[in-house]
């Protein structure tokens, strides 16, 4: 596939590199194309290529209990991946899929060391990111392993509301994304989504609105989601 032009420009990895230098990791790139739901890279694959996402936004996924895979992070547009099997040779860690149409370029492990090596900025750049990583992962094992099910569902509807614009203090979640994502998110099943979203409702405290989640009761479901198990 051809270069696109300026497509690591977008990349906040590369802001203090100069243009010479981005036009280089250009053209040494690889560049395709994916469609929602294709897999990037398996869990325990060999290959070493770090990637771009120029356009769209990817998914990494692991193995949870029961088969249920349980997601880490969504990587969106402007942001890169796959640096730990660049940087210690070792089979990848989790599986990668995309979430929606997305144009990837990947540049081989040796040559993201290089870079690593050429420019310090931009290596400091990829220890910060990765003391974010090991930041949010330790809070997400605190969560999976002293939070209930359903309180780890409950966090996730709290964590996707936003301010509803026609109700005063009110939350709302336009999108609801299915029980299965939610799931993934949760490190729960599907089943467990829709019984917690059911009895919410029930009591009172959510509400559907056409594809989104209204929040009635948005200071009880906070409670309810930090309440002990």
């Amino acid at each position: 596939m051809d270069v696109v032009e300026g497509g690591l420009a977008r990349c906040a990895l590369f802001a203090s590199l100069p243009a010479e230098a981005i036009r280089e990791v250009d053209a040494r790139c690889t560049w395709q194309r994916y469609s929602s739901g294709q897999q990037v890279f398996d869990k325990e694959s060999d290959t070493l290529d770090v990637y771009f996402v120029v356009e769209g936004a990817v998914r990494i996924l692991t193995p949870g209990a029961d088969e249920q895979e349980v997601a880490l992070a969504d990587v969106v547009a402007g942001n890169y991946f796959g640096e730990l099997a660049a940087i210690d040779s070792m089979k990848r860690s989790a599986r990668v899929v995309a979430t929606q149409e997305s144009l990837l370029a990947s540049l081989d492990g040796p040559g993201f060391l290089d870079l690593m090596h050429r420019y310090p900025g931009l290596a400091v750049h990829v220890l910060e990111r990765l003391t974010r990583i090991i930041r949010n992962l330790d809070a997400r094992v605190t969560r999976l392993s002293t939070q209930s099910d359903s309180q780890r569902v409950m966090s996730e509807l709290v964590r996707l509301a936003e301010p509803d614009p026609s109700r005063p203090e009110g939350w709302l979640i336009t999108d609801l994304p299915n029980h299965k994502e939610i799931a993934s998110w949760a490190g729960t099943s599907r089943e467990a989504v829709a019984q917690v979203i059911g009895e919410l409702a029930r009591d009172g405290i959510v509400r559907r609105k056409s594809m989104g989640l209204m929040i009635c009761d948005w200071s009880r479901l906070q409670l309810m989601a930090r309440a002990a198990a």
